[in-house]
């Protein structure tokens, strides 16, 4: 079996070395900064968009928070937030919630999904430009996180003025915000040209 030799140079003190061992983590001898990274198979992305995809519906539906003002008990979910906007004349805001907490990170999920999971079988995806497309121009509208912070800032408010009951919906909204996050980040586009290029 024939080793391909790559030759490689250390950006900082431009060292010249040899790797024979190719898809590995290579340090520069002399100075430890890291000259060829090892890349992987894209599972951790695949993991991530799944694992959100699992948490999405959960958060949606569940109920976040429960508070009682007297003898009224009022529980809201995701989507009694967005009826709440509507209803109450804030239509402009409730499209903004909508596209940035709704819409935008479950076609995020959806097309990171497949994307990285043709990618990771080592097959080219039919749409991907487009998923490419989604996954690039759609990462700084996804704002799970700004909605989870302003979530626990009005409950801080709300525990002044009622009994606050905390909801299953809250904790599957914490970690599907966190998993967007991490995916979000994650986005990597040399990594996943160089991936599709190889792919069969």
């Amino acid at each position: 079996m024939k080793i391909e030799t790559k030759l490689l140079c250390c950006r900082a003190c431009g060292l010249m070395m040899q790797n024979n061992i190719p898809d590995f983590t290579v340090k520069c001898p002399r100075c430890l900064v890291v000259v060829s990274k090892k890349h992987h198979k894209l599972y951790y992305e695949l993991i991530l968009a799944i694992a959100a995809f699992l948490c999405y519906f959960p958060a949606m539906y569940l109920p976040i928070l429960s508070f009682q003002l007297g003898s009224q008990v009022q529980e809201g979910n995701m989507l009694f937030a967005l009826k709440y906007f509507f209803n109450g004349g804030y239509e402009i805001l409730g499209v903004i919630v909508f596209f940035t907490t709704i819409f935008t990170p479950l076609l995020y999920i959806i097309a990171a999904i497949f994307m990285y999971g043709a990618l990771y079988e080592n097959r080219k995806p039919v749409l991907m430009k487009l998923y490419f497309k989604v996954l690039h121009d759609l990462r700084e509208w996804v704002m799970l996180d700004i909605y989870v912070v302003s979530v626990l800032v009005s409950i801080i408010k709300l525990e002044e003025m009622a009994d606050v009951i905390y909801g299953p919906g809250i904790i599957m909204l914490t970690v599907l915000a966190a998993l967007n996050f991490l995916l979000v980040n994650a986005f990597s586009p040399k990594h996943i040209w160089d991936t599709y290029h190889n792919a069969k």
